[in-house]
């Protein structure tokens, strides 16, 4: 080391200043400069160290005020404060900066002498609803910071700027508009924001509701690079707590950041903070900052920069809603396939819950399946047979909807419909009868219209039972369906097999629950696939009336 003051001369020694331990046991003293104090291996350094691990020129300690800050000069080896890498540090009373292999230094601050010094300039403004509401508050006391009305304006280089920025501002709400993803709007924000703005670096931060956190979405270089940004916790606790921008216009000084130094050891000497706020909630935070010079923001900037965010964030809040209908839209397209479009409103708003997991329930299964359809098939052009089938299960899934059932699925040229979850209605057997008796009147209707057109008629049996059953989503991660499966409905589909053409064969469950009012014929017990115990069936002759028991239709 060169340039101590020895231990016989340490009384006269009362300024800021380093110790260090010689090897000899004795207290070297090196009082600093009063603007620059330079360390280093060269001899140009007002501090001369020796080591071989020490740059030529490893680091200064500048004199700001009343403090003293610590810089890395880009040292090859690093500066460490109380056994921390810093880059920057406002140094205090007893800290130990080592340098290099083995030199050690302690910092005393010493007798400094009375001055005056600067504010660090922490000015908090309310974020502002939008950039107008930034020329209705006007002062004519700060001309200097200020939009000033036309006949105010002298200066017409000022002017020049701000019709710029307002220009890019302008611009940027009309990109916005138009975007609907969450990162590419965050990059937008940020490209304007430093169109705008002297910034280096800038961060946009998302309000995660849930963890109540804020999760960094996009990340901007004013040189390019996918460096890390360091940003002070100091400072977005502050902005997410009390919902205002902050302005530090010289973080090395701000005495509001004493507790926390990481905006200081990262070299943040300029900052800007702003809160992105919807209707009152927090959406996220928009945070610039410039290691470059100290002022580099003033308060019109804040109040840009405020602007900018309350249009961003009315842009975040755009993009969710319109994400949320798009999301609404698919899942009511999805919904309104198998489900009536009452039930399916019901699902969307939340009223009504669609078991994402199979669940045991009580439904009504209805089958319906055209007869001899293969030979129909072979005998006439594809295209017709598609046409045909296009017009059946258009006319079926109608009537199910009308007697608020849910189309299951189509399974070649059978109808599978059940009435039941996920709104199930105490009717739902009789729902399922009357379906049926008007499915054949529908099949009636349809055929009218094939004969027209020289076209043979069809026949539809129908099979319906009530019972148990597990109801839900059910599939592959990739390809499920809203379903129902379980013995019951292997019964339905059992006495649709053994229908005949025209006829609607119901099982004793069904009849019992559906009540009075349909006409009904019973037939020997029905033995069917799959069951050792035959099935009561009845044979559904149409709507009975009560007053003469006549089938009316």
């Amino acid at each position: 080391m060169s340039g101590p003051v020895h231990p016989a001369q340490s009384q006269q020694v009362r300024g800021p200043r380093l110790t260090a331990r010689l090897p000899d046991g004795a207290t070297a003293e090196y009082p600093l400069a009063a603007v620059k104090t330079t360390l280093g291996r060269h001899p140009a350094n007002t501090i001369r160290l020796t080591d071989r691990e020490v740059s030529k020129e490893h680091a200064a300690i500048e004199r700001l005020g009343t403090s003293f800050v610590l810089k890395d000069l880009g040292s090859s080896n690093g500066t460490f404060v109380n056994g921390r890498r810093v880059r920057e540090l406002r140094l205090k009373e007893g800290d130990e900066i080592a340098l290099g292999s083995n030199c050690k230094l302690i910092f005393h601050a010493g007798d400094v002498p009375s001055t005056t010094v600067p504010s660090g300039g922490v000015t908090v403004v309310a974020s502002a609803a939008s950039m107008p509401a930034f020329v209705a508050q006007l002062d004519a006391q700060r001309e200097q910071t200020e939009f000033l009305p036309a006949d105010q304006i002298r200066d017409a280089e000022s002017l020049r700027q701000d019709y710029e920025k307002l220009r890019i501002a302008h611009k940027f709400h009309q990109q916005v508009g138009l975007e609907r993803d969450t990162k590419s709007l965050a990059d937008k924000i940020l490209k304007v924001s430093f169109e705008i703005l002297a910034a280096e670096h800038g961060v946009m931060f998302i309000w995660n509701e849930k963890e109540k956190t804020l999760e960094p979405l996009a990340v901007r270089h004013k040189k390019g690079g996918d460096a890390d940004v360091t940003v002070s916790e100091t400072v977005l606790k502050r902005v997410t707590e009390t919902q205002q921008a902050v302005l530090t216009k010289d973080a090395i000084l701000d005495a509001r950041f004493n507790a926390s130094e990481s905006i200081v050891a990262s070299g943040i000497r300029s900052a800007m903070a702003v809160p992105l706020l919807a209707k009152g909630a927090l959406k996220g935070v928009l945070f610039l900052d410039s290691r470059e010079r100290s002022n580099a923001f003033t308060e019109k900037d804040l109040k840009i920069l405020s602007g900018i965010a309350s249009q961003a964030a009315i842009a975040l809040e755009n993009a969710e809603l319109g994400r949320k209908i798009e999301a609404e839209a698919v899942t009511r397209a999805e919904l309104s396939r198998f489900l009536s479009k009452a039930v399916a409103e019901a699902v969307i708003q939340g009223e009504v819950e669609v078991m994402k997991k199979g669940q045991q329930a009580e439904i009504s299964v209805l089958f319906a399946d055209i007869r001899g359809f293969t030979t129909m098939a072979e005998a006439e052009d594809p295209q017709e047979t598609v046409d045909m089938l296009n017009e059946f299960f258009t006319a079926m899934a109608d009537v199910v909807f009308r007697h608020a059932g849910n189309l299951d699925k189509f399974i070649g040229d059978c109808v599978m419909a059940v009435w039941g979850p996920p709104r199930p209605n105490p009717d739902d057997p009789a729902r399922a009868l009357k379906a049926a008796l008007e499915m054949q009147h529908e099949v009636t209707l349809l055929n009218q219209r094939r004969a027209a057109r020289g076209k043979k008629p069809i026949e539809v049996g129908i099979g319906i039972n009530t019972g148990l059953a597990v109801v839900g989503y059910m599939g592959s991660a990739e390809r499920h369906e809203y379903t129902a499966i379980g013995d019951s409905v292997n019964t339905a589909s059992r006495l649709c097999g053994i229908a005949r053409g025209g006829e609607v064969l119901a099982s004793e469950a069904t009849v019992r629950r559906a009540g009075p009012g349909f006409a009904v014929q019973p037939l020997p017990v029905s033995q069917v696939k799959g069951k050792e115990k035959g099935v009561n069936t009845f044979r559904v002759l149409g709507l009975e009336d009560p007053a003469s028991g006549k089938v009316v239709r």
